[in-house]
Order: structure tokens, then C-alpha cells, then sequence
């Protein structure tokens, strides 16, 4: 094997080119005839080195217009502002935006490979696509495949036109290089460059040149070099340690990424093709342009359930291809045989159980034996083939759970983890805890957590926690699950606490391989009593922008991940007592994405062809062609094409184009561990003779006088045509003023008034010529009368006013058009008014964004013109920067600063806010303070101020033990401007607590203690590390000495109990905290006074009389007990009923019913819900926080009968007068299990309002009544009447249906509703009587 340098203007490489060794072949010959792999034999003497030819011979020698006749030039220094990206589909896309690759990385999107000709008539030179200027040169960032140095030195070379790894010779290019690899290499790989180490301390570039004064560049952590391993060569590399890029001496034997570079003189005049489809081809309909395949819908993988095991159950592949005519499909599965991987074509002819419809395999009743494995298909047209991607058939499932698990303790206080121990499954499943029953699903908070994993984990075990609990899963790929068995979860009381720990080698990444694209998690939990609180921190960097903190922070969510998203996360769990941190590092797999593919290529007949494809991947990728959807090698080609197609990694070369043996359907297949990847490209065969029929010259152009003007010819043609001019019918001398432009074009310049005139394009190939004309006309261009100013001073608030005119040719139109900072301003915004015709604008309440250049542009047909002017607002000060702290004590700093911009007037006053760890709120330090210039400290002593800084120091207004962040806003006399930035953190000392305990307290608990509780000291009180507390108690009114006791182990507590002798019950005593941390203690609470236990009341309520209330309920009354300490012990809250009903004479009943008054004041309650008829025991006791005291003697008592069961009928009611009924009805006879009746109830009220406000006239049933009369009646009103019987035993049944009646004119008074029943048709006739005769 064997490389050769080669001059290559045309085609961008990536990769080390090798070629087989032949003697009489050169790789990358000169151009000759449009063939630019022609033999030496061939070379024109006239053509210069890069392969371009004078189009015009008689001016050979003077005028080098630099055409190239191949298609494939790749410096092209005229980009076209609409070139169509052509991916493997063909979807067009803006080649010149950017965007991020699966890597993170910001990469251009672009197509090396469309062919035809355009030209913006713009002579300055440009690097190609793919590649960056800076100051004369063209950069290319090579990211893949990694080389070794001498390989990634040929890789350059390969470029041609001088091109070479990039040769350091300046600081300022140093500078480009660092900010080029900050802004696309996260991942911080090294990268090769030309310098090498020619004697000790003495550097050359490849060009010959020595790099001097550059020693700032070199990285501090050089490796050792020895005789053995010499490090003579130069890469930049990312110092991790000092975070900056820098010089690092290298082996050059590891494969690195490489920088490429070719001077900018050395780049020809790069001309773009942009040939489709429809070149050379008459296309009537849009949708039918001839081409072949191309995918719009890969498969994709599927997976089928076979747990679900649903009758006539199919599976379905399905891709999608567009092409003329349309694709036909092809399936095939991939099997191994004899160690190798061969396709099978899937005939639904020969096996029923397939079905091919469209692009669609459908497999009927799949089988995981038969039917398990990877599918592709293929789609093909008269123009060839082409091979979606692989996708696999998998057959998911989930077996049964074990029906039986043992129980789990856990204890109290500690952390728990409980594993699932799920079914075998494929692929994975979702996890669902469930508590009791299912599916009582298991809420997670800040306790409790279920894993990606499947397990539950509890970081603090609590007593509720004791029940049974269930896992169960549910497949991520259909609805199908299963439910685990129960099992007993036993908490167990614990004496201590557990201190933090991060069990099963928590932090974790899920899933465990990540690759781009995917989502993952993150997560953290721990185990410790407090319960912890978390925080994540990715190390030398931010989270992602895109990362989602949940679950109590426990978890970090990154959809769709790239591989700068990377690196080394750290978990922080935190709780009063302490701290913890363990850290997880997150690598990124990527499959591989293509950033260069191959795209369609409209080659000429007998021409040459280098196609290459490039793509990213981790791990690297290796590269296969592929032609009509076979492969590609050496092996298989037909004898006459072993020489003509060269393939070397991801570039292939084929020699003497001939339509029959090479027009088709190309793939470039990427393929890593991870996946394999198709780009997907047409190449066409072309012979055409001259025709502007699509492309005619323009009919009518305009110039300006004195300008410059383009004639574009762009004709249909291949070969590639000879281009000559006509004016007027004679044929124009180039040279001077006019020049044919390498695209064909003519480049007038300047244009002057004998220019006007007919000009005739003439073309010329092999197969014919063709002419096209069009007419010249020459007008006076735009010339400015009015400029705006160059500078202009204003402040915020205020308005400003522009104005710019120019006066051109009356022929011509004139538009305005207006910029801010390059940017065109939008009409439609309120603070903005513009006159496009007079060139007038206006901006309304400036604003600091307003400042800068705005530019008035004249816009004509023949020429535009411009006018700057430089606006200066003036404001309040903008951000300072660079805010610091030093000198930190527990309660003071130093805060230092750089002023920000002053915008017009110099800042005079200061105001310092700062936040905490513990209180994200900013709160003001220092307010409208003096600043002073900073002094810069050396060692121990000062050495004057420091140039720019400010700094004010802070007194007594921190707090210790803090981690704070600081802020700076400052003042001028327009105001106050913005913060700054928040600055790092910074720790103030610690300190002892300077606070005690608020809120101090107690009472409660068992007999014989004394509960004593207060507020815990907030994290921002503690002062310090290890809080702690002292209680102190004694007897109120006594003058013994405070007991205390230290509770150091308990730390940072709210409550302790202590014991106090029995005889001290319900007792008052003081009680009084103090603070202690491990710097020391902190003041006293104020005296507080809290009561001792209770204990159980002594005293037995007496005079104990149930009485019968209703059929329902029984009233008892009893005799208050006496409330003195000794018989309550403690605080009465009340009496408590115990009541059962009396069986068979057994005085007492485990089932007896309690029933609490809380009411200590009222010696009465009132038993509901009983037995009609029935007997009750009872008894009554006292009861306070103890529990109750000794019961009383139990004494029973009967309920009365049954209330009326029946209600009255025959329910009446007939008018007296206008504001008097009476109610009659039928008598109710009680049967012998009521109560004997004591009368009756007529309950009435207004329709409008509620039963609740109804009124009852009582009718003894002394009275041997059957009716009653209802006076005070309202005249017109609705009201609602129901009678009730009721006895000793309660309110019977009411009658029913309820009677309505309306006393009044009916259908006046309800709105046009007649309602003649027997009242108000008494009431009508009795008011007419009224009005016939009066009295």
C-alpha cells in the first residue's frame, strides 16, 4: 500500500486516503477534457496546477479566468444564498445553519456533492463549506475518523493547494483556534497540528516557519517526555485542571482529531453546483420528476407480545419510499450461515404467512422461533436500489412472579430497601408498587422512593410503615403485567437513629449504557434519620440546560442526551446533622449520525467522481458502500471496473463515468457496535447539448452607471460548455472593464454608458451550441443627499430621530430600509415608526438595547447605498462583574467588584445584597453605600489599588456558617441599573449560636414525665457545626436549682422528655433551652412553664339517671365530680357515657358502646340511635389527657315506643278568609308497638323557602280535634303544608304528598299558571262577592 500528496481543490476529505500501488496510475491527476482523473499523456500545458482552463484562447496568457471545468470544486468562494441541502431524502434544508449534532457539538449541516453551476459575481475569495476563515487562511476542524499525526498530516496534504495541518504563528491565532474548540469540542479531545520540536525548545511548523513568542500557549501539566517515548510534536489539548485549552507535547502515535489549513491564496475561485433532477429533462407535472428511490419512512423495530397471546395476531414492518416511478419493495431477513451474514428474500408466494402490502411485511401468527431476527428492505425503481436500515422482530414477555415471599423487618429510624424481584421479562418493564391491595398504588414523597430499578427504598422507616405491600410490572411495550405477591413489611422500635449512607452504590445512571438520544435518569437517594434533603452539581460545569430535577430532587431526567451533557455528576444529601456526597459519572455511546452525506450527483459522461461521506460516532465507525443495494469491494467488481472504482474508508473514486455500467442508486453505510447508519445519493450519467430553454439570459438587466453589473448564462450543458460573448452582434474582447466569470457569467465593471445594449450568451460543447440574449440598460444610480450623523448621544427614555434621503433616476423606485446593529428593525413594534418613502425613523422610550449602529439603506434596482450612524444611550450603570469575597470572618466581608458600564455618567453608589443555601431570597447587606478602590494584597502586606476594582466591606450583617452568594447593583444619576451576576459561594466562619430556641414549651405524655418542646434552630441559626441543646427544668414557685441535661447526642431535636417523681403529676414547673454547637454555647431561652403528665381522674360521677327521651334516645344526668388536682389530676375535659343493651341480666358487655362529652361544664348527654322499646345499661366517668377515671355504678333504663308509623290522610284545606285556612284529616289509630298518641303537627312554609323554616300548630289529641286553623296568612304567597302524628315516642310520618295552595288570584299572582284547585277557587269567588257587594 502506498499515499501520494495530491492537489484536490474539489472534494473535502476526513480520512487517510490509500490507494493500490500501481505504477502507472496517479490518484488525483490534472484535468484534462473534463475528465479530471486523466492520464498524464493527457495534461493541457495551458491549464494551471489546480486543473482550470482560459475559456477565452485569444487572451491566454494575460487573463486567467481560473474556470474549472470539473462539477465537483469544492473552494467555492460564491455560497448561493437558497442552495438546497440534498440529504439521502432529498428535503431541503438550509445548508449555512447550525445546529447540534448527537455529539453536542455545534456542525454545519451541509452537502459537499450537488453538481451545477451559480455565481454571485462576488470576486473575494471564501473558504469552502465545511471549512472556517480567519485573517488569510481557511481552518478544517477534522472530528472524525481519529488519526495519528502522520496519517492526519496526509489527510490534510490530500486537500491539495498547500493544504497542511495548521502551521502556529501568532498569539491572535492561537486565540481563534481556543475559541473555535471552546465553542464545538465539549468533550475536550486533543487535536493535531503541524508543529514539531526540530531541536530542544526550538518549534517549526510544517511550512517552514518557527513559532515563536507563543510560549503562553503551552500548558502548564506537560508530560514527562523520555528517550523512549519522545513527545516531539505538538496538540491542543484541555487541561482539566487549570480549565483552559492549551499546547500539549505529544507521541503523535494516538489518533487524534487534526486542524487542517490552506493558505486563502491558494483557494481558487470555487464555483457551486446546483444541478437537480429536472436538469436536462422536460418535467410537465412536479410530482413525476424522474429519480430514483429514496426512504421517507425507515422501519423500525418492533417488538411482539406474546404474553398477550390475542387470536390472529400479526406483526408489521413497514418503509416508505418516494421516487419516479414509484418504488417497488423487498424484504429480506438476515440470517448467519456458515459464520456468515446472508439476506433472504422473504417470497409471500412460497410461505402464506407473509404478506407484502406497499412497503409494508406483514407477518401473520409470528413465531419467536421462526420469526426472531433482523429484516430489511429494499426499494427500487428503474434507477436503481436502494437498503433501509436493519430493524429486528424480538418477541417480549413476562413470566410469573414467585407466589410466595417471606416478610421483611425493617427498623425504626433506619433506611430499607425492599427489591422487587421481578419475573423474567423482555424487554423492560415499568414498576408499580401498591400498599395493602391492588391497586392501591404506593405514593412516593420525600421518604419514600421507588427506583428505576424496581426497588422501593425508605430513607427514614416510620411505625406507619408496618403493612403488606405488593411489587408489580407492566411491560413497556404493550399493556401487559403482573401483580406480585403481598408480603408483610414489620417495623421494629429502635433506640437510634441511622446516620446518612447512599446504599446499593447510589448515585446511579439509568439506563446503565446510555446512548444520544435516549433519556436518562439520574438518581439519588439516602438513607438517614432526618429524612435528607438532596442537591445535584455536575463537576467543572453547570446541569445541562435541559436537565428536569424531580422527585424531590432525588432525580435528574436529560431527554434526548447528547454527549456534552457528560461528565461527573455529584449527589449531595443533606440533613441537620450532616452531609454526604458520593458522585456518578454519565459517559454517552452515540450511533452513528452522518454530518456530511453523500447527496445526488449529476455528473458529466467520462468525467471523474470522488463521493464521500462522513459521520460521527462512539465508538468510531467503519464505512461500506454500496450500489443498488450491494455491496461494494474490490472482490466483486467486474475486471473492467477494478480500476475505475477506488474505495478507501468513507471516500469512493470512480474513474471515466459511463452511464450503462455506473448510473444508479450509492449508500454509504456507518456502522459502529451500536447501530449502522445508510446515506443515500443518485448519480446520473450526463450527456447534453447546449439549451437555455430553463435558463435564458435575462431579458431585461439594469445597471447603474459606475457600478458594477452581472449578466448571468447559465445553460443546460454537459460536458461543461465554452462560453464567448456578443455585444450588439460583436464579439467582446475580454479584458479591462469586462470579464467572463468562471460560471460563464459577464462581470462589467465599472459599468459606463456605451454599456447599454444587446448581449448574447454563446455556449459550446461537444454535442452542439446554443445562444440566448438579453438587453442592457444603463440608468444614474441612488446617490445620498442627506446623511445621517456619524455619532449621537441620547438617554434612556428619551426619543430619537433619524433621517436619510438620496435622489436617483426617475426610472428607478427608492425604498428605505433600516437596521439596528445589522439587524433589520421590526415595523410592527410600537416604539418604532418608520417612513419607507422619505426614509424617516423614529424609536420611542430608548432603552440601553437601543444603543449602537443603526444604518439607513437605499435600496434601488440598479445599486443600494448606506448610511451609519454610531447611537449612544446614556443610563443607569450596567452589571459590574467579577464580584468576589475575601476576608471572611463569621459575620464580615470584603466585597470586591468591577464596575460595569458606566452608559454616560460615572456610578456614585452601591448597594450589596446576599442569599444563603439555606434562603434563596436576596436580601440587602449594604444599601446606597461609598465604594473604595480595592488594594491589592501581596503576602500579608498591601500594595496599592488594584487597577478597576471596587470593594466595600460588610460589618456584623452576615451570618455564620453560611455559604453566600453576593450580588452588586450600582447608581449613577439616571438610577439604579441591574445586579450583577451572582458570585461564587463563599463560607463565613463559624460561630457559637447567637439565638435560642423560640417557641419553648411543653406538657403531654405519660405518667410520671414532664414533655419539655421547643422550635429547632433553623440550618441559618445553627451558627455552626454539631448543634445541640441543654434543657433546664425545675418546680414553679420553688427556689431548687435548674436540673439540665445535655443533649448532644440527640443533635439538632425539637422535644425531650424527662421523668419527675409520681407525686408530681399535673405539676407546673420552669422549664428553659439553650443552644450548644461544636464552636459553643448560645444564650438562654426566657423562662417558659409547661405542666407535668396527668394521671387518670380519681373522682366517680354520682346521682346517675337515665331517662327515656324518645323511642331513639335515653337522657342522662349525673352529679358533677369536685375539681380539685387531687381528684382530677390533671384537666377535666369531660365525661365519657358507656352504654350497652341489658341480655339475658349480664351486668356488663365487652362490646359496650363509649360515648364522649366534652363538655365538663354540663352534667347531661343525650344517647342517639337506639332501639325503640329496649333496655340500656349505663355508666358515666371523668376523663382528662390520662385517660378516664373509675365508672359509675351501671344502672339501666327503657326507650319508649315506636313513633306513628302511619301518617295522616285525607289531608284538606279550605279557605276562612284572606288571610285564613283550615287544615282537616283523617285520625291516626297507633298499633301496640307505638306509643299512645299525644296529639298532631300541621308544619307549613313558604314554597320558596326550606323545610327548616316550617312552623307546627300543635292539636292535642285531649281535644278530639281532627282540624286546625292557620291564620296570619300572607295574600298571593305559595306555601306548603304536611300534618304529622306524634307521641312520647317522637314526630310520626308526615303525610303525603305535601298540599300547595296560593291564598289570592292564581293565575295574576303566579305568572300566568292556572291552578284552580278548592282554595283558590273559594278564593276567587269570595273576592268577587266582595267587590259586587260591599258591606
Amino acid at each position: 500500500m502506498g499515499t501520494v500528496r495530491v492537489f484536490l481543490p474539489f472534494v473535502l476529505l476526513s480520512s487517510t486516503i490509500t490507494f493500490a500501488q500501481r505504477n502507472d496510475f496517479q490518484p488525483f491527476p490534472p484535468v484534462t477534457n473534463n475528465n479530471i482523473f486523466g492520464s498524464p499523456q493527457q495534461r493541457d500545458p495551458s491549464r494551471d496546477p489546480f486543473g482550470n482552463q482560459n475559456q477565452n484562447p485569444q487572451n491566454q496568457g494575460n487573463n486567467n479566468s481560473n474556470n474549472n471545468n470539473n462539477n465537483n470544486n469544492q473552494f467555492d468562494n460564491a455560497r448561493p444564498p437558497n442552495r438546497q441541502d440534498t440529504f439521502s431524502n432529498n428535503n431541503n434544508n438550509n445548508p449555512f445553519s447550525t445546529r447540534r449534532d448527537p455529539f453536542g457539538s455545534y456542525t454545519p449541516r451541509l452537502d459537499i456533492t450537488d453538481p451545477s453551476y451559480t455565481f454571485t459575481g462576488n470576486e473575494e475569495k471564501r473558504c469552502p463549506q465545511t471549512w472556517d476563515m480567519f485573517r488569510e487562511s481557511c481552518y478544517r476542524f477534522v472530528q472524525s475518523p481519529t488519526r495519528t499525526r502522520l496519517e492526519a498530516q496526509r489527510n490534510c496534504q490530500a486537500y491539495g493547494n498547500d493544504a497542511d495541518l495548521v502551521s502556529l504563528n501568532s498569539m491572535e491565532e492561537h486565540s481563534y483556534i481556543v475559541r473555535k474548540l471552546l465553542a464545538t469540542d465539549s468533550q475536550h479531545r486533543t487535536w493535531y497540528i503541524s508543529t514539531r520540536e526540530t531541536s530542544p525548545g526550538s518549534w517549526t511548523n510544517s511550512d517552514g516557519t518557527s513559532m515563536v513568542n507563543i510560549d503562553q500557549a503551552f500548558l502548564q501539566d506537560q508530560p514527562f517526555s523520555s528517550f523512549n517515548v519522545p513527545r516531539t510534536y505538538l496538540a491542543y489539548s484541555f487541561s482539566d485542571r487549570r480549565k483552559l485549552w492549551g499546547l500539549l507535547k505529544v507521541t503523535g502515535q494516538e489518533p487524534n482529531q487534526y486542524i487542517c489549513e490552506v493558505p486563502l491564496s491558494k483557494v481558487p475561485y470555487i464555483l457551486v453546483d446546483t444541478r437537480d433532477f429536472e436538469y436536462g429533462l422536460e418535467v410537465s407535472d412536479p410530482k413525476k420528476i424522474p429519480r430514483g428511490p429514496y426512504f421517507i419512512r425507515e422501519p423500525t423495530s418492533e417488538v411482539f407480545d406474546i404474553s398477550r397471546a390475542i387470536p390472529l395476531s400479526y406483526v408489521s414492518l413497514t418503509c416508505v419510499a418516494g421516487g419516479w416511478p414509484a418504488p417497488n419493495y423487498e424484504w429480506f431477513k438476515e440470517e448467519y450461515r456458515n459464520n456468515t451474514l446472508v439476506s433472504i428474500k422473504i417470497d409471500p408466494l412460497k410461505n402464506s404467512k407473509f404478506t407484502l402490502s406497499g412497503g409494508s411485511l406483514i407477518i401473520h401468527e409470528p413465531k419467536q422461533k421462526d420469526d426472531r431476527g433482523s429484516y430489511h428492505c429494499v426499494a427500487s425503481n428503474e434507477f436503481g436500489s436502494i437498503i433501509s436500515e436493519s430493524v429486528s422482530l424480538t418477541f417480549g414477555y413476562i413470566a410469573e412472579f414467585i407466589l410466595q415471599r417471606t416478610t421483611e423487618f425493617a427498623n425504626q429510624f433506619w433506611g430499607k430497601a425492599i427489591y422487587c424481584d421481578p419475573p423474567q421479562h423482555f424487554p423492560g418493564v415499568h414498576y408499580y408498587w401498591s400498599r395493602d391491595y391492588f391497586p392501591n398504588f404506593l405514593e412516593e414523597d420525600q421518604r419514600v422512593f421507588v427506583s428505576y430499578d424496581g426497588n422501593l427504598y425508605i430513607s427514614s422507616v416510620d411505625m406507619s410503615d408496618s403493612g403488606t405491600f405488593s411489587c408489580n410490572v407492566q411491560s413497556v411495550v404493550s399493556d401487559s403485567g403482573r401483580n406480585g405477591p403481598l408480603f408483610s413489611l414489620r417495623v421494629i422500635p429502635h433506640g437510634n437513629h441511622q446516620q446518612l449512607k447512599f446504599p446499593n452504590n447510589f448515585p446511579k445512571v439509568f439506563p446503565e449504557s446510555p446512548k444520544a438520544g435516549d433519556s436518562i435518569r439520574l438518581e439519588c437517594v439516602a438513607f438517614g434519620y432526618p429524612v435528607p434533603a438532596y442537591n445535584w452539581t455536575r463537576m467543572g460545569l453547570g446541569l445541562p440546560r435541559n436537565a428536569i430535577l424531580s422527585n424531590y430532587n432525588r432525580v435528574i431526567t436529560i431527554r434526548n442526551v447528547t454527549v456534552e451533557d457528560q461528565g461527573e455528576y455529584s449527589c449531595r444529601a443533606t440533613n441537620s446533622r450532616l452531609f454526604i456526597e458520593s458522585t456518578v459519572t454519565l459517559s454517552i455511546q452515540a450511533a452513528p449520525h452522518f454530518n456530511i452525506p453523500i447527496g445526488d450527483r449529476h455528473m458529466d459522461k467520462g468525467s471523474d467522481l470522488t463521493w464521500m461521506c462522513e459521520a460521527f460516532g462512539i465508538p468510531g465507525v467503519s464505512y461500506q458502500w454500496y450500489r443498488n443495494g450491494r455491496p461494494l469491494a474490490r472482490e466483486t467488481l467486474p475486471p473492467p471496473d477494478v480500476g475505475r472504482y477506488i474505495i478507501q474508508d468513507n471516500i469512493l473514486t470512480i474513474r471515466e463515468l459511463d452511464e450503462e455500467r455506473d448510473a444508479g442508486m450509492y449508500q454509504c453505510r456507518a456502522n459502529n457496535s451500536l447501530a449502522a447508519r445508510y446515506s443515500s445519493g443518485q448519480l446520473r450519467v450526463l450527456l447534453l447539448r447546449p439549451s437555455f430553454k430553463k435558463r435564458p439570459v435575462d431579458p431585461e438587466i439594469l445597471g447603474a452607471e459606475g457600478g458594477n453589473v452581472t449578466i448571468r448564462c447559465d445553460p443546460e450543458a454537459a460536458p461543461r460548455p465554452r462560453f464567448t460573448w456578443r455585444k450588439d452582434g460583436n464579439m467582446i474582447g475580454v479584458g479591462g472593464r469586462r470579464r467572463i466569470l468562471p460560471s460563464g457569467a459577464l462581470l462589467i465593471n465599472p459599468v459606463a454608458r456605451e454599456d447599454q445594449g444587446i448581449y448574447t450568451c454563446i455556449a459550446q460543447n461537444t454535442l452542439g451550441m446554443a445562444e440566448s440574449s438579453g438587453r442592457l440598460t444603463i440608468l444614474r444610480g441612488p446617490a445620498l443627499i442627506e446623511f445621517l450623523p456619524e455619532r449621537i448621544q441620547s438617554s434612556v427614555g428619551s426619543q430619537l430621530s433619524l433621517r436619510c434621503r438620496a435622489d436617483a433616476d426617475e426610472a428607478l423606485d427608492i425604498a428605505y430600509i433600516w437596521k439596528h446593529n445589522g439587524l433589520r428593525i421590526n415595523e410592527t413594534l410600537d416604539r418604532f415608526h418608520i417612513d419607507s418613502r422619505f426614509g424617516l425613523l423614529d424609536v420611542y422610550n430608548l432603552s440601553l438595547a437601543d444603543k449602537g449602529e443603526y444604518e439607513c439603506e437605499v435600496m434601488t434596482w440598479v445599486g443600494n447605498l448606506r448610511s451609519l450612524a454610531r447611537v449612544e444611550i446614556r443610563g443607569p450603570p450596567g452589571p459590574p462583574g467579577g464580584v468576589e469575597a475575601l476576608d471572611l470572618t463569621a459575620t464580615d466581608a470584603t466585597v470586591r467588584w468591577t464596575d460595569g458600564a458606566m452608559h454616560g455618567a460615572d456610578a456614585y453608589s452601591y448597594s450589596i445584597e446576599g442569599r444563603t443555601q439555606w434562603d434563596k431570597t436576596w436580601t440587602v447587606l449594604v444599601e446606597n453605600a461609598t465604594a473604595f478602590d480595592a488594594e491589592r494584597a501581596i503576602g500579608g502586606g498591601r500594595l496599592g489599588p488594584e487597577t478597576n476594582r471596587k470593594e466595600i466591606k460588610i460589618k456584623g450583617a452576615l451570618s455564620p456558617w453560611c455559604a453566600y452568594e453576593f450580588r452588586v447593583m450600582s447608581a449613577n444619576v439616571y438610577g439604579f441599573g441591574p445586579p450583577s451576576a451572582p458570585s461564587p459561594q463563599y463560607n463565613t466562619h463559624p460561630d457559637r449560636p447567637h439565638k435560642a430556641p423560640d417557641n419553648v414549651r411543653g406538657g403531654g405524655g405519660k405518667t410520671n414525665s414532664l414533655t419539655i418542646t421547643w422550635d429547632p434552630l433553623p440550618p441559618q441559626e445553627q451558627n455552626g457545626p454539631g448543634v445541640y441543646y441543654r434543657i433546664y427544668w425545675r418546680r414553679n414557685g420553688t427556689n431548687e436549682e435548674f436540673q439540665s441535661v445535655p443533649l448532644k447526642q440527640w443533635g439538632n431535636i425539637g422535644a425531650y422528655v424527662v421523668s419527675v417523681p409520681s407525686q408530681y403529676y399535673y405539676t407546673l414547673y420552669e422549664v428553659m433551652v439553650q443552644p450548644f454547637n461544636d464552636i459553643g454555647k448560645g444564650p438562654v431561652s426566657n423562662i417558659s412553664t409547661a405542666f407535668t403528665a396527668e394521671d387518670m381522674p380519681q373522682a366517680t360521677p354520682t346521682l346517675v339517671t337515665p331517662m327515656p327521651y324518645n323511642s331513639t334516645a335515653i337522657n342522662v344526668t349525673w352529679t358533677p365530680v369536685e375539681e380539685t388536682r387531687e381528684r382530677i389530676r390533671g384537666k377535666l375535659l369531660g365525661y365519657r357515657i358507656r352504654y350497652w343493651q341489658k341480655k339475658d341480666n349480664n351486668l356488663y358487655d365487652t362490646d359496650a358502646i363509649n360515648y364522649l362529652s366534652r363538655f365538663p361544664e354540663r352534667p347531661w348527654a343525650l344517647i342517639l340511635g337506639l332501639q325503640p322499646n329496649t333496655y340500656y345499661y349505663v355508666q358515666v366517668m371523668a376523663y382528662n389527657s390520662a385517660g378516664p377515671g373509675p365508672a359509675s355504678e351501671p344502672i339501666f333504663e327503657r326507650t319508649l315506643k315506636k313513633a306513628p308509623q302511619k301518617p295522616p290522610t285525607a289531608v284538606n284545606v279550605r279557605a276562612l278568609d284572606l288571610s285564613t285556612v283550615v287544615v282537616t284529616w283523617r285520625y291516626v289509630a297507633p298499633s301496640i308497638e307505638e306509643e299512645t298518641l299525644s296529639g298532631y303537627k300541621v308544619r307549613i312554609w313558604e314554597a320558596d323557602q326550606d323545610i327548616a323554616t316550617a312552623n307546627d300548630t300543635y292539636v292535642l289529641i285531649q281535644s278530639r280535634k281532627l282540624e286546625a286553623t292557620l291564620d296570619n296568612l300572607k295574600t298571593g304567597k305559595t306555601y306548603v303544608l304536611r300534618v304529622l302524628a306524634y307521641s312520647a315516642g317522637g314526630d310520626g310520618k308526615m303525610s303525603s304528598p305535601a298540599t300547595e295552595f296560593v291564598l289570592g288570584d292564581t293565575e295574576t299572582l303566579r305568572s300566568g299558571t292556572p291552578r284552580f284547585d278548592s282554595v283558590s277557587l273559594m278564593m276567587m269567588i269570595t273576592l268577587c262577592m266582595a267587590l259586587l257587594f260591599p258591606m
